[in-house]
């Protein structure tokens, strides 16, 4: 039998699932995707956030991408929210 270990904490994997299948239950579409990006660029960084760093060492470039597309993702955000609740 294999042994699989588990790097993401089960609550946070509990609060996610919890979170989107209740947006979705309330057909919260673009609630629940905005959610899930969220999540997954959280985990993203979280578990690997050595090798993110040190690729802004080396390449500034990619610092300056990785914020620029973090800015742009919360303006989009923010519109879409503005858009959905008038």
């Amino acid at each position: 039998m294999l042994l699989i270990e588990l790097v993401i904490p089960a609550w946070q994997m509990a609060l996610f699932i919890v979170t989107i299948s209740v947006f979705m239950l309330f057909q919260r579409i673009k609630l629940t995707l905005i959610i899930t990006f969220l999540f997954t660029f959280y985990w993203a960084f979280f578990l690997y956030w050595g090798d993110v760093l040190a690729s802004f060492a080396k390449f500034p470039f990619v610092a300056a991408l990785y914020l620029v597309s973090g800015v742009i993702y919360i303006v989009l955000t923010l519109i879409a929210f503005y858009r959905e609740t008038h």
